[in-house]
């Protein structure tokens, strides 16, 4: 029996346009989604990327290679801990092992996520043996492109952002950030370990 599609606001590539102060983009010539666009055909080759969305506005994606998971984690099962950062939500419970839930909006200078939400919509992501939980506005699924594609970041975005990026793409004439999982993992002030 073939699955439910996902809902058309967990979807909504429309509203993943670029506008946001902090991003700002130096090259000119970058246009972004029309709203009554054209259905397009998925691209099946390339390299797989988990796409998702920071704030109303911001497309990001991650290799599936450095992504174990997707999850919806229900506020909950979150513990709250005091004194920390405030990107870090808290610690969960994940296969007998304690994760670090972030804020990824948060550290990357966007607005944070709502901490009084039902649940938390959650990428897992591991950088050789170091885990960390992120939290998105929403996970939009698996995208597809060719490394070649990756335009440089250098130049184009804020400097303060530009350490957390690998790049960026124009996917469907949209401007899709890609993340570095390394350095979010590695981000100043985090200094997240558990044993």
């Amino acid at each position: 029996m073939p699955t439910q599609p996902a809902s058309p606001e967990k979807l909504a590539p429309q509203d993943c346009t670029f506008r946001h102060p902090p991003f700002t983009i130096l090259a000119m010539g970058v246009t972004t989604a029309q709203p009554n666009r054209q259905p397009t055909k998925r691209k099946t080759t390339g390299e797989m990327f988990l796409r998702f969305q920071l704030d109303r506005q911001t497309c990001a994606v991650v290799p599936m290679l450095q992504t174990q998971e997707a999850i919806v984690l229900p506020s909950g099962r979150v513990s709250v801990i005091p004194n920390l950062p405030s990107p870090i939500l808290g610690l969960f419970n994940r296969r007998s092992s304690l994760l670090w839930l972030v804020d990824l909006p948060e550290i990357l200078g966007l607005e944070p996520i709502d901490r009084h939400t039902h649940s938390y919509d959650v990428a897992l992501l591991k950088v050789g043996q170091t885990p960390l939980a992120v939290a998105v506005r929403s996970i939009q699924g698996v995208v597809r492109f060719a490394k070649e594609e990756i335009e440089s970041p250098i130049g184009s975005f804020n400097p303060a952002f530009t350490p957390y990026l690998h790049g960026w793409i124009l996917q469907e004439r949209e401007l899709v950030l890609v993340l570095d999982p390394e350095a979010i993992i590695n981000a100043k002030g985090l200094n997240l370990t558990t044993n």
